[in-house]
């Protein structure tokens, strides 16, 4: 089969102040052995190079737009809007893939899939210092009851940049859209609730998708204001009440709440001012967290009391790494 054969795919990058790497996220959706694709840049009001660099790239297959509204979720609902391919996949404006990551992603729905079917591949983590890291907690594999693959994200405390995903059209319209009043987290519940509406997920090996990680204060998800803290709670419940909404039992509760709880933990600096909202907001959703805990300091624990030394021991391992 010819690769002009196959199905139209629809990449969609959302492009904010990333001048230094959206000229490489766009070479790696043109360099893919897969060629029939559009990609779909969405500028959301760019403050720096970023549109014009982007607009250098403009063909038939690349289509620059400037978003009509404001925020990355927007962004994204438009891209859409404005795509025409029959499988989808979200890019953001940093990051890339292998080569064969799409026409292996494409190959798989062809032969395996359907029109509610979700392909995934794993992901690699690019660090601030360029060693390149592979997520491991998480063992990729087919799951035919999609919920399950919602449940070992949780379990895992793993999960997937958005161009890991290959979508089918029905797939994105059956979610609904990007939610665009979630701040923190977007792609976290986007893809459960897309494990919600799929008939099968499935799994390609091989090929990955890249994120470069960044913890400097400036992107989006480095910034951990109150108010974000509250919207990334409020989130975090609402994957765990989609979880259970489907399958309620004590493992499945056992994993949403110890979920929130490495959640609270690996990020208790941010959440620490706010304690007293997240165990209100876990009592109207009827579930608890389960407080993290290293066996190895529980001396500590019962000296300092859980929230002193979990602040200590992120503060150690903030120093130094470890």
């Amino acid at each position: 089969m010819q690769p002009d054969s196959r199905p139209l795919v629809s990449v969609l990058i959302p492009l904010y102040n990333a001048e230094e790497y959206i000229g490489g996220a766009i070479e790696s959706c043109l360099n893919q052995s897969y060629k029939n694709i559009e990609v779909v840049v969405v500028d959301d009001h760019s403050t720096d190079r970023s549109l014009s660099i982007a607009k250098q790239y403009e063909s038939d297959r690349v289509h620059v737009l400037s978003n009509p509204k404001k925020g990355a979720q927007t962004a994204r609902n438009y891209a859409y809007e404005c795509s025409k391919g029959r499988f989808v996949k979200f890019h953001d404006a940093d990051d890339y893939s292998t080569p064969g990551l799409i026409e292996k992603q494409v190959d798989r729905m062809l032969q395996d899939g359907d029109d509610d079917t979700m392909v995934y591949s794993l992901l690699h983590q690019l660090e601030g210092n360029g060693e390149m890291t592979i997520q491991t907690r998480m063992k990729g594999k087919d799951y035919f009851n999609p919920i399950d693959f919602a449940v070992d994200m949780l379990r895992a405390h793993a999960f997937y940049c958005p161009h890991c995903y290959l979508l089918t059209r029905k797939t994105v319209d059956a979610i609904g859209g990007w939610n665009e009043q979630v701040r923190i987290l977007q792609d976290r519940v986007y893809f459960v609730k897309a494990a919600e509406v799929a008939s099968k997920v499935l799994f390609v090996d091989g090929e990955y998708a890249v994120w470069r990680v960044f913890d400097d204060g400036v992107h989006i998800h480095s910034q951990k204001t109150p108010d974000k803290m509250k919207n990334a709670i409020e989130t975090i419940c609402d994957m765990a009440q989609t979880v259970l909404r489907y399958k309620d039992n004590a493992d499945t509760r056992e994993v949403c709440e110890t979920f929130i709880g490495r959640c609270i933990y690996f990020d208790f600096p941010s959440f620490r001012p706010i304690l007293p909202y997240v165990n209100e907001l876990c009592r109207k959703n009827g579930l608890k967290w389960v407080k993290f805990r290293n066996e190895r300091f529980n001396f500590l624990y019962s000296l300092l009391g859980w929230e002193r030394t979990t602040a200590l021991l992120l503060g150690i391992k903030k120093i130094f790494g470890k």
